[in-house]
């Protein structure tokens, strides 16, 4: 009997995890002598506990044709910790019932963590089967990696609403400070990203990341600066960042529910609306991207779908070829000309630490990001859109 695999998306969503999903499908299609049936679960870890399993290959081609340009996750996802052995007893009897010998999971950190207990216990339970973990993050805090798939696109989404927000902010001659919240629980590479816009005079005046501790008064401090010398004044602000006594500023929110943290409504901006209008008389504006920077596909980056596509791929030849217990990962070669290879990467040294953004990106008041920046950032998002000036903001 041939021996099937299983595909699991979890976590958060992308911009191209189905494009990664679609890489899976593909080269398990092209193994038809290895690889028998190739199934999908719905909402990760839960669906598997509870048998909700997709017969990939019945979906049809035309349909799958589609899946790396379909936004969010096709399958679903969920916020299930595993609670103890009578789960993974359960996920044991359902890989066994399917004959699923090869499992291909689509995740970020918390999934590469997740999958090292789950191949422990496979292994305890002596269940014969191949792991392979697939990156992805929008924050692009996986280690052992130069990117993972996802930030690309993310980054993509941001750089250019950045952009077009720097147009409605000049629209009319008055006085205003406007702060813009982006992605990043643990990690400033988004907020860093920003930078990119200020290549053709559309950047923030300031970004502020999680690395760096948040002191109010130096916010301000920093902003008064910009704003009596131009009227206005343009902050990007990662959502992670955190205060010096360790509180993330969505907890110093007005309606922050410390005993349920899921009823929470927003990120920082409300926080920043509150500080900025004790210290400014003018308008204030505080703007979260939302959700569009995780699943926005009409945007998204090339190369992140490109490259989405191959580490799908490249799990199942892994696979094949005997690997287990690994993660793809991607080694960055040059990057003008941008060229990125493949490699496997143990789960085990993915797992002993987060990837952060490197400080010496930062400049001296923290407060902003080195050009230096630019080289990493540029490659990955693209080509960006370019906008009519008039002739005196060009001189």
């Amino acid at each position: 009997m041939k021996e099937n695999a299983l595909y699991i998306q979890s976590g958060g969503p992308t911009s191209v995890i189905n494009a990664s999903a679609y890489g899976v499908i593909k080269a398990c299609m092209q193994n038809p002598d290895r690889i028998g049936r190739l199934y999908g679960v719905k909402h990760g870890v839960v669906g598997l506990i509870n048998e909700k399993l997709i017969d990939i290959y019945a979906m049809g081609e035309e349909e799958i044709e589609l899946f790396p340009h379909t936004p969010s996750m096709i399958f679903g996802s969920c916020r299930y910790r595993i609670k103890d052995d009578s789960d993974y007893e359960k996920i044991k009897d359902v890989l066994e019932k399917h004959n699923i010998r090869y499992i291909f999971y689509n995740g970020g950190n918390g999934t590469v963590r997740a999958c090292k207990v789950m191949k422990k216990y496979l292994e305890s339970v002596n269940y014969r089967c191949q792991m392979i973990v697939i990156p992805k993050t929008v924050d692009n805090d996986i280690s052992c990696i130069d990117h993972a798939p996802g930030f690309p696109s993310a980054a993509r989404h941001v750089i250019m609403s950045i952009s077009e927000l720097a147009h409605d902010l000049r629209t009319y001659d008055t006085d205003l400070i406007t702060t813009v919240e982006v992605m990043g629980r643990n990690t400033g590479f988004l907020a860093a990203a920003c930078i990119l816009a200020g290549r053709e005079g559309n950047g923030p005046d300031l970004i502020y990341i999680p690395e760096v501790v948040f002191e109010p008064e130096k916010f301000i401090g920093d902003i008064r600066r910009i704003y009596e010398k131009k009227g206005k004044c343009f902050v990007v602000v990662a959502e992670g960042v955190k205060t010096r006594e360790g509180k993330y500023l969505f907890e110093m929110s007005d309606n922050w529910r410390e005993d349920n943290p899921q009823l929470n409504m927003g990120g920082i901006s409300t926080y920043l609306h509150r500080l900025l209008q004790e210290h400014f008389d003018c308008k204030i504006r505080c703007i979260d991207l939302g959700l569009m920077q995780r699943c926005a596909v009409h945007d998204a980056s090339e190369v992140d779908i490109e490259e989405a596509i191959a580490v799908g791929k490249e799990a199942v030849n892994a696979a094949l070829n005997g690997a287990d217990g690994v993660m793809i990962s991607i080694r960055r070669v040059s990057d003008f000309p941008y060229v990125m290879e493949l490699e496997q990467v143990s789960i085990d040294e993915v797992v002993k630490e987060d990837a952060t953004l490197p400080l010496s990106y930062l400049n001296e008041e923290k407060n902003y990001i080195r050009p230096e920046f630019l080289d990493y950032i540029e490659p990955l998002v693209g080509e960006l859109p370019s906008y009519a000036k008039l002739k005196q903001d060009k001189e």
